[in-house]
């Protein structure tokens, strides 16, 4: 008998095969396509804006900041690319961001804020 045909028993009598080639026996799950290339950007939302925001206020990082009224804040320098708008917030910020949904650039305006965009839609 010649063992059943293509991968049948590859756990059992044809392990010694999958061993001697060194070929993988198997995963679980599912990886994301984007995942593997690397195209998922780095997102933020503005709730999570606005507790970076409040760490650099109460650490009087934003002093000097605050003659122009506005704490800016470099989301590029943090390793962000795309600001999200789920939350709110409360302070007046200077964003600069390479991308930024529509929602969060409304809610930041409504705030007293701007955003300046790195790589603007063309």
């Amino acid at each position: 008998m010649r063992g059943g045909f293509g991968k049948a028993g590859r756990f059992r009598h044809k392990k010694s095969y999958i061993i001697r080639h060194g070929l993988s026996i198997g995963k679980k799950g599912f990886t994301s396509i984007n995942k593997k290339k690397g195209l998922e950007p780095e997102t933020l939302n503005l709730s999570q804006l606005s507790e970076i925001v409040d760490k650099r206020v109460s650490a009087k990082e934003a002093t000097a900041e605050a003659k122009s009224g506005k704490v800016e804040v470099d989301l590029n320098q943090l390793g962000f690319k795309k600001l999200l708008g789920m939350g709110s917030i409360n302070y007046p910020v200077l964003v600069k961001v390479d991308k930024c949904s529509e929602s969060a650039l409304s809610k930041i305006k409504e705030a007293g804020g701007e955003v300046l965009l790195s790589n603007p839609a063309k």
